[in-house]
């Protein structure tokens, strides 16, 4: 009886966690946009925003940046410096989440949970434009800040693989 119980308690424990685990990916396109006209970018703006200094480092933006172009090109677009298709605005956003989760046996006290969240947002926008015509998002939370940059350009190339294949 007590060892059902107790066996009950941690499966609800670790859906707990893989509920606060999991990934969240949005992906946006305007649906009056013909995405095959599109044949070339350009990066025009990375933005960091995290106290972090694993995220917040030009070597980790450099790999962020490799990878998003490399996932581009898989799309059938092609980097250019001279009068792109599109221009890609990416933002990176992380902070440290210190809260706490209820015990999992009765009459225990809360226990502290730490983790590091990003959000990374992709903008593809004709030149020009202010609004994008197609916009992905993908939060992702990590044990640590670095097991977050390590993961974060394989996020990137999920965003990716959701922009219209020409």
């Amino acid at each position: 009886m007590m060892s059902g119980r107790l066996m009950t308690i941690g499966l609800l424990l670790v859906a707990t966690i893989a509920v606060r685990a999991a990934d969240d990916i949005s992906v946006q396109a305007d649906p009056h946009t013909d995405f095959s006209r599109f044949g070339s970018f350009a990066i025009r703006r990375t933005t960091i925003d995290s106290p972090r200094p694993e995220l917040d480092n030009p070597l980790f933006v450099k790999k962020l940046n490799t990878t998003i172009r490399g996932a581009l090109g898989t799309r059938g677009l092609k980097e250019t410096k001279d009068g792109p298709d599109l221009v890609v605005d990416i933002t990176l956003s992380g902070e440290d989440i210190s809260t706490t989760q209820r015990g999992a046996i009765r009459g225990a006290g809360p226990s502290p949970l730490m983790y590091t969240e990003g959000t990374l947002t992709i903008e593809l926008s004709r030149p020009g434009d202010t609004s994008p015509v197609w916009r992905g998002i993908y939060r992702d939370d990590e044990k640590t800040g670095s097991k977050l940059m390590a993961k974060l350009p394989d996020d990137a190339r999920k965003l990716i693989d959701r922009y219209p294949k020409r």
